[in-house]
């Protein structure tokens, strides 16, 4: 039941994540390997929703952000048949050890390498998405919607320069001269939320780890969004590189692509 793992997320934000916000110490924040930052609080809200997300599905098991930094091997339970929790406790984990949003939690559920229901909360504003196969998404409780088509050039995007290859800047330097409403909050979770809100038009994505887009790209394809690789193929949870394009219509996402031909 989508309904009750939500009741989970919401809850292990309430207890784990929203009193260490603005809250935490010098020593409850560190650095990973390849010099990503880990709170306190990423490390609490994993090990709670590892262990209650598990308990409600016998036989699951986990993958998740903070698990993968320790052991990179567990990044092979994409390829397993068991029923598999993808976690991000905190996407925006940055922003939220500077003390400011967005950032939001991010749940997947898959099931032979396909995703089949996501969930993304934003604990400061409140705003939820749900989604599951086949049944459409949900947005705070209402239908998710796509923004009223639209030129590019009139489009707000998302992009994040810092992640994207470097052959591919001055093609994305490109893109931002025609489409100037383009920024990047940190937050991944942040960007689908405002694209089945509809008051965001595509993002595009150079990174591709499974707890930043298992959840958000299930929602956004049931809202009716394009969720493709450039290369026309479909995002799926195993896919971890290369460049993926969100657009609201199709219009919009070929005119993107045809920026990094």
């Amino acid at each position: 039941d989508p309904q009750s793992i939500a009741e989970i997320i919401l809850d292990v934000a309430e207890t784990e994540i929203m009193p260490r916000y603005q809250s935490l110490s010098e020593s409850d924040i560190s650095e990973k390997q390849g010099g990503e930052v880990v709170t306190v609080a990423d490390e609490a809200a994993e090990r709670a929703l590892s262990q209650r997300l598990s308990a409600t599905l016998p036989g699951s098991t986990i993958l998740g952000e903070e698990g993968y930094a320790a052991d990179p091997s567990v990044m092979r339970r994409l390829e397993d048949d068991a029923p598999l929790w993808i976690i991000d406790p905190i996407d925006g984990t940055k922003n939220f050890a500077q003390g400011r949003e967005p950032f939001t939690v991010l749940v997947a559920l898959v099931i032979g390498g396909e995703t089949v229901m996501g969930w993304n909360y934003d604990p400061v504003s409140g705003r939820m998405g749900m989604a599951e196969k086949g049944s459409g998404a949900d947005y705070n409780g209402r239908a998710a919607t796509m923004a009223e088509p639209k030129s590019l050039a009139d489009s707000t995007g998302f992009c994040a320069s810092t992640l994207m290859a470097s052959e591919l800047q001055p093609k994305l330097m490109n893109l931002r001269d025609t489409c100037e409403k383009m920024n990047h909050p940190h937050c991944f979770g942040h960007e689908y939320l405002d694209l089945i809100e509809g008051v965001a038009d595509f993002s595009v994505i150079g990174r591709l780890y499974p707890w930043d887009h298992a959840a958000g790209v299930l929602m956004f394809s049931e809202a009716g969004g394009i969720t493709d690789m450039i290369g026309g193929e479909k995002y799926q949870p195993t896919t971890l590189s290369g460049l993926m394009i969100l657009a609201t219509n199709l219009e919009i996402w070929q005119e993107i692509k045809s920026y990094f031909d």
